[in-house]
């Protein structure tokens, strides 16, 4: 004990305990904790003390000499993180260029130059594609608005009347441009479905009249989609009018906001003939869709018949697109006047 009263362990005891502790080990792993202290002069008590200790020295010198063993145990991969904003996947994908002609409303009588304006634009542009998005004939011909006997009934063109006019138009646009050397597309718009719905009441000329206006496209190398159809490129949706859940035209003043709010993918479209293209964001990771109105092709200032009277709104002119993922990436409206100026 020493002068603080407190019992202390000799170093050298614990050593000569050490060298005894193989000696008076027994078979089962125990020790002659008597024969111990007899050998060491000590009692038994102080045996299990000192024992203690030595357990704790040797203890604490494993936890300080400690090297884990890592041979044959994989280490884990590290953790990857992924930032899930500001993505640019799009960059990479393919784009598209096309020349997008709206509402033409095309009659006998009307200029046709035009058309011809168009054409030279489209072999200055050379675009991937060129796609009208319907109402390419005004077909009044075909038209049941009005009153059987009625002065407007007697003085509308006759069918082919209306199809000499499309030969006409057609023929001044390719003296521009070569046949085949750009893919061209229409999709029929309500006014190329006059031609079936008359069709419908009159079933004895079933066939006759829509067989004379595809074969006109297919002359000029035109591909035909039906009315109410769509029509995709790079996963951008044309069609004349997007329908609503009951089958009806999408109007109102702003229809790009409507059709907006229902669509899930970007759509390109005429019927109303104003320009306009708004970008509608969805819920999502840069996530948003385009919505095109390509407004009208017709004549600067010229008016269809069911249009008399409208003073505003109506745009007068052709797009240049660029599609690339899922949306139109840039609009450039060309109007009537520019093309007039540059091509006249």
């Amino acid at each position: 004990m020493n002068v603080d009263g407190v019992t202390s362990t000799p170093p050298e005891g614990l050593l000569r305990l050490r060298q005894l502790l193989p000696e008076f080990t027994r078979a089962d792993g125990s020790q002659n904790t008597r024969g111990l202290a007899r050998a060491l002069g000590i009692s038994r008590s102080s045996v299990m003390r000192w024992k203690a200790k030595i357990e704790e020295e040797d203890k604490q010198s494993a936890q300080e000499n400690y090297t884990p063993d890592i041979d044959g145990i994989e280490e884990p991969k590290p953790r990857v993180r992924v930032r899930a904003y500001n993505l640019s996947v799009t960059k990479d994908l393919p784009v598209r260029r096309m020349v997008a002609i709206g509402d033409l409303h095309l009659k006998p009588g009307m200029e046709f130059e035009h058309f011809r304006w168009v054409g030279r634009y489209v072999a200055e542009t050379r675009p991937d594609n060129v796609l009208q998005i319907g109402d390419f004939f005004d077909f009044e011909s075909c038209e049941m608005h009005s009153a059987a006997g009625s002065a407007s009934q007697m003085h509308r063109p006759s069918f082919l009347e209306e199809m000499g006019a499309g030969e006409d138009a057609l023929e001044a646009y390719h003296s521009e441009v070569g046949l085949g050397d750009f893919p061209h597309d229409v999709v029929f718009g309500n006014h190329e479905n006059r031609v079936e719905r008359l069709e419908e009441l009159a079933p004895n000329i079933a066939g006759t009249l829509t067989l004379q206006r595809d074969q006109l496209f297919a002359r000029y190398r035109w591909k035909t989609t039906p009315y109410r159809h769509w029509l995709f490129f790079e996963g951008v949706g044309f069609t004349h009018v997007p329908m609503s859940i009951m089958q009806k035209p999408i109007g109102g003043r702003y229809p790009e906001n409507t059709i907006g709010n229902q669509a899930t993918h970007s759509i390109v479209f005429g019927h109303t003939h104003r320009n306009n293209n708004v970008t509608v964001p969805k819920i999502g990771i840069n996530n948003a869709i385009t919505i095109t109105n390509l407004g009208s092709a017709m004549p600067h200032g010229y008016l269809p018949k069911y249009c008399d009277g409208a003073t505003t709104g109506i745009t007068y002119g052709i797009h240049l697109l660029r599609l690339r993922g899922g949306r139109v990436e840039s609009d450039q409206f060309i109007s009537m006047l520019e093309l007039a100026e540059k091509y006249a």
